[in-house]
């Protein structure tokens, strides 16, 4: 039996490839903050601003952070993705007086004796408010990130989105662990 160079040579290098690479992590083990940085990019995906929004002309899509960043790498993979024919982008580090500059805010638990003050200048703009401070929905922002059994989970704020004017898609609604006040009447 003859075997040929060229296709002994694919097969180990296949094999090695294989050997090499981690095997895939179950979804309840992965690292916690790429976890949440897809969520947000989803968020993004499936929510809606007013039609008047500042931003709906500009090509972009701003997500800031505010507080000192948790995310690190995590944010690499979503930055620059297109979401409703605009791109994300990412600014960091971002403080209160800027905050109108941004279409989406992640508070960071470093900000929680701060909260108030971040969501109150986040009201008067139509910003869609994430953490993962632990009762942020309750505390009046609007999606907070809950990790619970080793899973990424989420609450969401339905009056701190209507009097923002935002729209969440009603899937997102559905796959909530739980809603915090009314929905609105059909």
């Amino acid at each position: 039996m003859r075997v040929s160079l060229n296709t002994v040579v694919p097969g180990i290098a296949f094999a090695v490839l294989v050997a090499v690479l981690p095997a895939p992590a179950p979804a309840s083990s992965l690292p916690e903050y790429p976890v949440k940085a897809a969520f947000i990019l989803n968020f993004a995906r499936y929510a809606e601003w007013p039609p008047d929004h500042r931003q709906a002309r500009d090509r972009t899509l701003t997500l800031c952070i505010v507080g000192s960043d948790p995310f690190g790498a995590s944010l690499a993979p979503i930055e620059g993705k297109n979401v409703g024919g605009r791109t994300l982008q990412v600014r960091r580090d971002v403080g209160i007086g800027k905050l109108k500059d941004c279409e989406i805010v992640f508070v960071t638990e470093a900000e929680e004796r701060r909260l108030a003050s971040i969501l109150r200048a986040a009201s008067d703009h139509a910003i869609l408010t994430v953490s993962d401070i632990e009762g942020f929905a309750e505390a009046g922002g609007m999606i907070g990130l809950v990790t619970s059994d080793q899973r990424v989970r989420f609450d969401i704020n339905l009056n701190a989105l209507r009097s923002a004017n935002l729209r969440l898609n009603a899937q997102v609604l559905r796959l909530a662990r739980s809603l915090i006040g009314t929905r609105a009447a059909p």
